[in-house]
């Protein structure tokens, strides 16, 4: 029997990055991921979302506010050991998750290649020239948020930007995802909402530096008004998300 029609035939039948072949993938079907991780998965759309970011192996990976550290696991999944990945909180943003969270994903030295960087916001100490990719995941509209009795204190949005800026490599890709508010709603909707209008990224990154690269709409969602707080049960979970990356902007 002739084999190599069949063989042909059956190749043309497979996806072109077969799950055996896809670090994505791959970090995404670990069997060692936290069961509640398992569980965000079909509303975040890490498999989109990190694609569209291009993760790779032996990237150097900064994950800004990781919070429990659900995107900082994949990355390390990803990056392998040759890369590796510091996972920023501050102190308002562990209490916020639970400290016992997070301990118990980097207990035993679960994830080798992660490093907690425990920095606040307005004295973020970062490597120029380091990281391949950074993310900031449902965290830009934190930028405007301030909650002095948790010690949130408001944060100089510039100077923190132009610190991950210096720290992004010159050919490296901001990964930005965050909850959609209503356009013209300013920047106030980060405290009251906990959301941004997507235009401010835009002309925000911009005067920064970053130049936009890319834009999706994977994780929109129609039916969320839009004008009610992140954490409404309405829309808890499955918000309409703006998803871009940027990369420095080069100098004439």
């Amino acid at each position: 029997m002739n084999i190599k029609p069949l063989m042909l035939f059956c190749s043309l039948l497979m996806p072109l990055a077969t799950l055996a072949d896809d670090l994505i993938q791959q970090a995404i079907d670990n069997p060692d991921r936290p069961a509640e991780d398992r569980l965000r998965d079909n509303l975040r759309r890490p498999e989109k979302v990190l694609t569209f970011f291009d993760l790779q192996a032996g990237q150097q990976v900064l994950d800004v506010f990781s919070g429990s550290g659900y995107y900082t696991e994949l990355a390390a999944r990803i990056v392998g050991p040759a890369g590796h990945v510091d996972a920023h909180n501050n102190g308002p943003y562990i209490q916020f998750v639970g400290e016992d969270k997070i301990n118990a994903r980097y207990a035993d030295n679960r994830l080798a290649n992660v490093t907690q960087l425990m920095q606040d916001a307005n004295q973020l100490d970062l490597p120029d020239n380091h990281y391949d990719r950074i993310l900031f995941i449902l965290s830009f509209h934190d930028l405007y948020h301030i909650d002095e009795k948790s010690g949130w204190g408001k944060i100089d949005d510039q100077v923190f930007m132009t610190r991950l800026l210096k720290a992004l490599k010159h050919n490296g890709i901001l990964g930005l995802v965050d909850h959609i508010a209503p356009a013209g709603s300013g920047t106030e909707a980060g405290e009251t909402l906990h959301r941004i209008d997507p235009a401010i990224i835009r002309h925000k990154m911009k005067e920064w530096g970053f130049k936009l690269i890319g834009e999706a709409d994977f994780l929109h969602n129609p039916s969320d008004p839009l004008n009610v707080p992140m954490w409404d049960k309405t829309v808890r979970g499955k918000t309409s998300r703006v998803v871009m990356i940027f990369t420095p902007q080069k100098s004439d």
